[in-house]
């Protein structure tokens, strides 16, 4: 074939390949639409819900340990950033 026939079945591979793409795209973003989980009812411990246990610098980071609904976690903070991790 000579270049130009490849470079006009290009072009309309590329077209043709866009227009099914618009065609279809409202069948596949539904199907993404719909693996949300639908929310339950959580039944929440009657204790107290939050509580600060300890706060401190360490470094160049702020700390924070927490008791939520029966666990701990410590809170690091460092300008923008907030990292949370379960304490033990």
């Amino acid at each position: 074939m000579k270049r130009k026939h490849i470079i006009i079945t290009l072009i309309i591979g590329t077209a043709l390949g866009f227009a099914l793409g618009l065609a279809f795209e409202g069948i596949v973003g539904k199907a993404y639409a719909k693996t949300e989980t639908p929310t339950t009812n959580i039944t929440l411990p009657e204790s107290t819900a939050f509580e600060s246990m300890a706060t401190g610098t360490a470094r160049s980071a702020d700390y924070e340990i927490v008791y939520v609904y029966g666990k701990r976690y410590i809170i690091f903070s460092s300008g923008s950033d907030i990292e949370v991790l379960e304490y033990d």
